[in-house]
């Protein structure tokens, strides 16, 4: 009976503990020297993190994160430095000061020191949009429309180096998008769904936002809370140091690869303002605005990366896209479209989302290389199917369009000089259902300036 009791005890006590955790361990970027770790735990709860190489448990190091607490969420981060490159390494959450979860615990590996002394590794990472939680009592009636989870166990599987969220990444409802409390609400619950806790730590993971993790379906500049919505951005992510306080955009680097992550909604104008005035585009109506344009021109003159990945919410190549497309803000398109074209920028890829079903789009520059739009989408929200007209779309790859719940897996491999990148649309179970692949030397200008 005694041993009976004891056993009820133990069970009662990693109840409580494990209750202290709302959602993660997430891991959030991992550089060479640095890494990040996420969670959100009830306010009041006390958190460390010991973290040690995986060979070397003598090195062992406790670290208290920085929290921040707003409404009933604290949001826990821990920034592990003066780590060692291309190592791998262990962590352990502890809560309270006295308990050490088996499910808070994870693993890591850290970049690895290649320029200047052997190629570039392969890698691979995922990508996808369009995340879907029900909540039946505030959604619409009728057929859920949030998918099967499970996908998120599928992913969890890959050996892949992160994940980058491409915006969507939770949907705020009518009762979410009214108030500040709302838009924390939102995050925290879709977050902590059990189905996504094992994929949170197996990767590092990215994210940019669209419509509908921003405010409301087609928000833009104007959305009254668009700075508390940044707020939780900001908290549950673990992006780098944004480039402009205003907005959420930023990069990063994986080996020789180089993303530049957009901000499609906090300097857009209206979806509805109309794309040409008298016969000219309207001078008025923008997506990213100037300065973030300005950034990512300058961004593209410094990379040399043999594929430098542009990522946004919002499609940007396909014409025959009657909803949201960067084509429908023509200024801004034929703007960077003719600087890549100007400054002979080689290498640029769009991965985008939005859309509800997956595509791969293409389009000519004048005097130059093809650039693709890769859609991801959707990895649980409902689906999308394409109209007769954009079906007949003669720059859309017609045989690579998915009209199903899946996510991408992208390949980067190769000699210097010869990388490819690769892509798999990939549904629930981890079937490929296409695939598509590019040669560095495809996605070249003929005679560089430079």
């Amino acid at each position: 009976m005694k041993k009976l009791h004891f056993l009820l005890f133990i069970c009662f006590i990693s109840s409580e503990i494990r209750s202290q955790l709302i959602s993660g361990p997430m891991l959030g970027p991992v550089e060479l020297r640095t890494a990040s770790i996420w969670c959100e735990s009830k306010p009041g709860s006390i958190l460390k993190l010991e973290y040690w190489p995986e060979d070397a448990l003598e090195q062992k190091r406790s670290l208290s994160p920085e929290s921040f607490v707003r409404f009933k969420h604290q949001i826990d981060k821990f920034s592990l430095i003066e780590l060692q490159p291309g190592t791998n390494y262990r962590y352990q959450l502890i809560v309270n000061n006295k308990t050490r979860p088996a499910n808070a615990s994870g693993r890591f590996k850290t970049q690895i020191l290649w320029n200047y002394r052997f190629p570039a590794p392969d890698f691979s990472f995922l990508a996808g949009s369009c995340a879907y939680t029900n909540e039946t009592v505030y959604d619409r009636p009728g057929k859920p429309y949030g998918g099967d989870s499970s996908i998120f166990n599928q992913m969890a599987k890959e050996d892949a180096a992160f994940m980058l969220w491409l915006g969507d990444n939770w949907y705020y409802r009518e009762v979410d998008y009214g108030s500040n409390w709302g838009l924390w609400y939102r995050a925290s619950r879709d977050r902590s769904r059990p189905a996504l806790q094992p994929f949170l730590k197996k990767m590092a993971h990215y994210a940019i936002w669209d419509d509908h993790d921003y405010g409301l379906n087609n928000d833009n500049q104007s959305f009254i809370y668009k700075e508390e919505t940044r707020m939780v951005f900001d908290q549950y992510w673990c992006n780098p140091q944004v480039a402009d306080q205003g907005g959420i955009y930023t990069r990063f680097s994986y080996n020789d690869v180089d993303f530049f992550l957009m901000d499609d909604r906090s300097f857009r104008t209206s979806d509805y303002m109309k794309d040409s005035i008298n016969g000219q585009p309207n001078p008025n109506k923008q997506m990213w605005g100037k300065e973030q344009l300005n950034w990512l021109k300058n961004q593209l003159l410094t990379s040399r990366a043999p594929f430098k990945i542009i990522a946004n919410g919002t499609p940007i190549l396909n014409q025959y896209n009657n909803h949201d497309c960067m084509v429908h803000f023509v200024l801004e398109q034929q703007e960077l479209l003719q600087f890549i074209e100007d400054e002979q920028i080689n290498g640029v890829i769009f991965i985008t989302g939005d859309r509800h079903h997956s595509e791969i789009s293409r389009k000519k520059l004048k005097n130059g290389y093809y650039l693709y739009d890769i859609v991801n989408s959707s990895l649980t929200a409902g689906l999308h199917i394409l109209s007769e007209r954009e079906i007949n779309n003669p720059d859309l790859l017609a045989d690579k369009t998915v009209n199903q719940n899946n996510y991408t897996r992208f390949l980067i491999n190769g000699k210097p000089n010869e990388r490819t990148l690769k892509l798999e649309f990939k549904d629930l179970n981890g079937n490929v259902l296409k695939d598509w692949l590019v040669n560095e030397n495809e996605l070249k200008f003929i005679t560089e300036s430079k």
